[in-house]
């Protein structure tokens, strides 16, 4: 009778052991996945932060690099050289400490191994665990020299940053002046239009006053004009001086006219003679 029972007991406690286990291995992928996410995001943030710092340092090199490689283009290309170099120092180094990560991690499963067994003083766990541990040294070694040249690197991003910090206040500088310069050049343009417009007024009076004035000079004909009453008297002259030489031409060819008659009566009267 307790057959039959103690059987459907068994079988409950199995269904929530299956349950239970169905739970915690849900919950576990759950973690997982969770932790899965929260590592993209940060490694999406850390990528998207080291991308606008890497852009924010080129910037700052090109600016206080430009004038002293002779153009933003040379200053470009150097910039962008300086950058490869430390992409590729950077991924050496992630590299190394990944090795290094993993090398550790399969030192600790080695030492796990051996403790267990008895055997850390001898064999070939031994040999590979103290080549592990060289290989160890050497990935150390690298990463501490690549750390020293990020390290320069990092200062000489430290000596730009401040020389465009300089650069800055040189420049907020030169546009407080400029602002000054505007104010002025504003006022000089306000009082330069005022006298454009004097200017105009003052002209339009002076057509004015020539278009009376010519008027006048139309109504009084000669009058005012000293030129044309100085061509007009000089040609009155002329005309008079020509009168009287027409009158002199005219006394002489009468005085011609009566001597050649005379001579002609004397020519007669010679031929009468003959």
């Amino acid at each position: 009778a307790d057959g039959p029972q103690l059987y459907g007991q068994r079988l409950r406690l199995l269904r929530e052991l299956r349950e239970q286990r169905e739970r915690a291995a849900a919950a576990c992928r759950e973690r997982v996945e969770a932790r899965r996410r929260g590592g993209e995001e940060r490694q999406a943030r850390a990528q998207a932060e080291w991308a606008a710092f890497q852009a924010r340092k080129k910037a700052v090199a090109v600016f206080s690099l430009g004038r002293r490689l002779g153009g933003r283009e040379a200053a470009v290309k150097a910039v962008d050289r300086t950058q490869a170099r430390e992409r590729d120092t950077e991924q050496q180094v992630r590299e190394a400490r990944v090795e290094n990560i993993k090398l550790k991690h399969e030192i600790q499963n080695l030492e796990t191994i051996l403790k267990a067994q008895g055997e850390l003083a001898a064999g070939q766990h031994f040999m590979d665990f103290e080549r592990m541990k060289k290989e160890n040294q050497k990935h150390s070694e690298k990463i501490d020299n690549l750390s020293d040249e990020i390290l320069k690197l990092k200062k000489k991003v430290s000596n730009a940053v401040c020389i465009l910090s300089q650069f800055k206040e040189k420049l907020q500088f030169v546009e407080a002046e400029n602002q000054g310069r505007r104010a002025e050049l504003m006022e000089i343009e306000t009082v330069l239009s005022q006298k454009k417009d004097v200017l105009t007024k003052t002209k339009q009076a002076r057509d004015r006053l020539r278009r009376n004035n010519l008027k006048l000079q139309q109504k009084c004909g000669l009058l005012g004009n000293e030129i044309l009453l100085r061509d007009f008297e000089e040609k009155v002259d002329t005309v008079e001086l020509l009168s009287q030489r027409l009158e002199t031409l005219k006394h002489h060819h009468a005085d011609l006219i009566l001597t050649c008659r005379r001579i002609q009566k004397k020519i007669k009267e010679a031929n009468s003679f003959i």
